[in-house]
């Protein structure tokens, strides 16, 4: 912890620089909703004549551009507009890697900005963690957790892969979304079956990502709500739960956790990617902020912590527990069962 000396030093003008943070997020999401970065790819450049191809005024539309610039997502040149390389992997429409889906939806913006109310009455504003929200919200941001968890599942996959021995791995990856982190095992690994379990719409588009990577053939499809549906007892190798912890909370997390531990053979693993605030919870700042998120967004969700990730799961059976890294927000998890 930092000396009493050495704290950052809050002036009036910080605390209301700090109130206005939302600026930049707003600016982004405007950007996209109006559709500037895919104009701009298609060789429209003045701030003119993109404000008339996606029907706006020209001093918006120069303001939000000019706030784009600064926020280093284009480039200005005699009075043009160009595309950074971020923005024009991520932001424009026709790319393959596009998440500006997530970005131009207005859930979160809605949710937070109830966050007072919510603080009182202990009351979400949305209940994501529910199949008809969850087959409503999570298609959109699916999509974007691909892009972006896409080379940490490959880093992942490698780790879990290491020293295998060459039989057949059977995988259970837990309310799989996409199936990102599934589909780098089998990638990794020719040998891996994977069986993704998640609500009936979301593993239509599960499918449809093991397809275009190539894997379809060996994933099984799992429908159901994960706090009931059943799972065999000691088949699989591997148990993968991404990004789901948060929403669920403790209680739900830890009979999820009995649940994998019978689930898994003697020796096999159950790996958590989560956001992983430290023991004291005073950071890092997106564990920390994202607790909040689930509090806005669902009944019981939360982030926790290595220390009660460790006490739950030895709780559950596990023997060891131990971390490693992938280049993500937090440190990959993973649980290792008695053999």
């Amino acid at each position: 912890m930092a000396n009493k000396e050495n704290r950052q030093k809050f002036e009036p003008f910080d605390l209301l620089r700090l109130n206005m943070s939302f600026m930049p997020s707003r600016v982004l999401t405007a950007g996209v909703q109006l559709g500037v970065f895919s104009q701009i790819a298609g060789g429209i450049r003045r701030a003119k004549a993109i404000a008339e191809k996606v029907q706006a005024t020209e001093r918006g539309t120069r303001m939000v551009l000019d706030a784009l610039v600064a926020m280093e997502l284009l480039r200005k040149i005699g009075g043009e507009y160009h595309l950074t390389d971020p923005a024009s992997r991520y932001l424009v429409r026709e790319s393959a890697d596009y998440i500006g889906g997530v970005l131009s939806d207005n859930h979160l913006w809605e949710s937070w900005g109830c966050l007072t109310d919510i603080v009182r009455t202990g009351k979400p504003h949305y209940r994501v963690e529910r199949q008809n929200q969850a087959e409503d919200f999570f298609p959109v941001l699916i999509k974007a957790l691909h892009v972006a968890n896409r080379q940490p599942a490959r880093r992942a996959a490698q780790i879990l892969c290491k020293g295998a021995r060459n039989r057949e791995m059977e995988v259970l990856d837990v309310a799989c979304g996409s199936g990102v982190w599934g589909i780098a095992v089998a990638q990794s690994k020719s040998t891996a079956r994977v069986t993704a379990q998640d609500y009936p719409g979301i593993l239509e588009i599960t499918r449809q990502y093991a397809r275009q990577h190539g894997v379809e053939s060996r994933f099984n499809f799992l429908p159901g709500n994960l706090k009931e549906v059943k799972f065999d007892n000691a088949r699989y190798d591997l148990a993968i739960l991404g990004n789901i912890v948060h929403s669920e909370g403790e209680v739900a997390a830890r009979s999820l956790f009995r649940r994998l531990s019978a689930t898994l053979k003697p020796g096999g693993r159950m790996v958590i990617i989560d956001m992983v605030p430290n023991n004291q919870r005073t950071g890092p700042a997106f564990p920390i902020f994202f607790a909040i998120n689930m509090l806005v967004n669902t009944s019981h969700g939360d982030t926790f912590t290595r220390a009660e990730y460790t006490a739950w799961l030895k709780q559950a059976g596990f023997k060891k527990v131990v971390t490693a890294e992938i280049g993500l927000h937090s440190p990959m998890l993973i649980a290792t069962k008695p053999a």
